[in-house]
């Protein structure tokens, strides 16, 4: 059982664990209106926690539950001689019906049905061999079938909702992180990119007029250093916003792109590599992940690695999605947690419900795997909180920009 079946029939299995305490209430009052107090209390005791327990801490330990192949065998024979003292009451239909469906829940169609063989047997030898006993019991065991199946179907239906209302609430986390990042670019663009292009145009105006005055040659290496400095920062603004109005869609095409302007950027060439499916796989929100992702471990390899070649690979194994990118740079040090675009990397994959790991490469450099699932294992993915130091992307370094080189698409 998987984590959003688990929270998608929580409360039905709450419900029917309650409906199963109260018929349990009710047959010890009978018990004890008949005198036989002591045998109702006996069987409360022994099948209360059967219900009480999964009732009280489902959330938590709800698929411990269903996959305990003992807890499971000891419901169905605590339930069989449970329902012994009220064989023929009405009691019993309660308590095998919402019995069954709870089964169906957990255990899916072919093991609730198993497990319900014992409880279909008992009603069918309990109310007697004349016709009308004949005829109870026969509607009693199709019951407890029925509502098995029906329990199962339920579970099915139940597990569908979940997945589309987390879809949903996704699709519209997407959106609105979508809108945020629009309003973000259009911020950027009339404020502080407009002002820097400005600064650019002034510094390198400064350095001309210092150059043709004679100025001192420090003076004027002064003004040339400044003037490169603004035209960086710019150019980093320009990537900046690049990246906020990411309206691309799939992963296969838009990596390639990414990795080619990388490349056209650092002067360091990339190999890139994607799986046919990638993009089926991945769908439409996991897609932005995995296009951060890459662009968040080239912008490290570019900071930190010192690398002449980069193979970046994405892939779906097992209907996972995984990025594998190597360099062949200085490497990771041991023990080293990294800063924040190491953070940066590790939260994203988080938040999608998978990890990051980072190893040595063979002949040096580094390799970083992210898995993602293909949906997500505890809650939908949400965009993780910015950071301005070292997760964004960065402008072109001048000191490599002038060397050419475009990545090989397999």
């Amino acid at each position: 059982m998987d984590p959003t079946t688990q929270r998608a029939i929580g409360s039905t299995v709450r419900v029917l664990c309650q409906v199963r305490l109260v018929v349990l209430a009710f047959a010890l009052v009978l018990d004890l209106l008949d005198g036989e107090g002591w045998l109702g209390l006996i069987l409360v005791m022994l099948a209360a926690p059967f219900s009480f327990v999964p009732a009280l801490n489902w959330d938590t330990r709800g698929r411990v539950y269903a996959r305990n192949g003992i807890l499971l065998a000891g419901d169905v024979v605590v339930t069989v001689v449970t329902l012994l003292p009220v064989a023929g009451s009405p009691l019993m239909a309660i308590y095998a019906a919402a019995t069954a469906a709870l089964w169906g829940l957990l255990a899916g169609a072919r093991l609730g049905l198993i497990m319900a063989v014992p409880l279909a047997l008992h009603q069918l030898t309990v109310y007697g061999e004349d016709v009308r006993g004949v005829v109870t019991g026969t509607a009693g065991s199709a019951l407890v079938v029925v509502m098995t199946w029906t329990g199962t179907v339920l579970g099915r239906r139940l597990r569908r909702q979940a997945l589309t209302s987390m879809e949903l609430v996704t699709t519209r986390e997407h959106e609105a992180a979508l809108a945020e990042r629009l309003r973000l670019a259009r911020d950027l663009h009339d404020t502080v990119a407009g002002d820097l292009a400005g600064l650019a145009l002034a510094s390198r105006g400064l350095a001309d007029r210092l150059e043709r005055e004679g100025s001192p040659p420090g003076t004027v290496r002064l003004a040339r250093e400044l003037s490169d400095a603004v035209g960086t920062a710019h150019q980093h603004t320009r990537t900046t916003l690049g990246e906020l109005r990411d309206d691309a869609s799939g992963v296969a095409g838009p990596v390639a792109d990414l990795a080619r302007r990388w490349t056209e950027r650092t002067g360091i060439p990339v190999q890139v590599s994607a799986s046919p499916h990638v993009d089926d796989v991945a769908g439409p929100g996991r897609a932005h992940h995995v296009r951060a992702l890459v662009a968040e471990l080239l912008e490290n390899v570019r900071k930190h690695a010192h690398a002449s070649r980069v193979e970046l690979a994405v892939s779906v194994p097992g209907g996972t999605v995984q990025v594998l990118l190597s360099d062949d740079g200085t490497g990771f040090p041991a023990g080293l947690t990294g800063g924040y675009g190491v953070r940066g990397v590790q939260e994203r994959a988080a938040l999608c419900g998978g990890d990051a790991s980072w190893t040595a490469g063979r002949q040096g450099g580094t390799t970083v795997r992210v898995v993602l699932p293909h949906e997500p294992a505890d809650r939908p993915a949400a965009e993780p909180e910015t950071r301005r130091d070292d997760t964004s992307g960065a402008g072109p370094d001048r000191a490599v920009a002038s060397r050419t080189a475009t990545p090989k698409v397999a």
